[in-house]
């Protein structure tokens, strides 16, 4: 029998017990007790780096794949409620990381904000940059990308392609090292 995890309950920082300080340990400075405008900027951003990352690193552990599910038994109802929960979640550590609410998706949590969309551009062109661009193995996660895009923010694609960038950004990858590309299925070491 495998043991359950519990998925329903995300504690934040004020469910955790506080421990006596070890004597003779002077006591850190609180940055509650501080106004924003007291502490130096760096700091503030720190702060704020660092309750986005422990948000993160608890919806990461409380996370369980479709196969944990399934070996666990679990109903198609309960399910549903986790993928919910997890959704609520990640509006959560949006919200955090300062997006506007109108930027995320309601059903999965994700941002769909202008930078989120960059960065899967900007994800999507590096890969082709050093890796090329193999139709038969890369056009279907691409397509799946693009139209991910398009259902959410349509406006964000007008004129932007990214095969065209991301093929151009290989070409001029392998032109500045003076070496054909290495891709079986590239074109662009014939071009020489």
């Amino acid at each position: 029998m495998t043991a359950r995890r519990q998925v329903d309950v995300l504690f934040d920082l004020s469910d955790y017990p506080k421990g006596p300080s070890a004597p003779g340990v002077a006591e850190p400075a609180r940055v509650g007790e501080q106004s924003e405008s007291e502490l130096p900027r760096a700091d503030v951003d720190r702060t704020k780096r660092r309750a986005v990352h422990v948000a993160a690193s608890r919806i990461r552990r409380i996370a369980i794949s479709p196969r944990e599910q399934r070996e666990a038994g679990w109903t198609p109802e309960q399910i549903v409620d986790y993928r919910t929960s997890m959704a609520d979640f990640r509006i959560a550590l949006c919200l955090a990381q300062g997006n506007v609410l109108d930027d995320i998706d309601p059903t999965t949590g994700y941002s769909t904000s202008r930078a989120s969309y960059d960065n899967a551009r900007t994800s999507w062109i590096s890969f082709m940059k050093f890796h090329g661009f193999n139709p038969d193995y890369d056009q279907a996660t691409l397509d799946e990308a693009v139209a991910y895009w398009a259902e959410r923010r349509p406006q964000y694609l007008v004129r932007d392609d990214w095969l065209a960038a991301g093929l151009a950004a290989h070409r001029a990858y392998w032109q500045a090292l003076d070496h054909p590309c290495t891709c079986p299925t590239c074109d662009e070491g014939d071009e020489s």
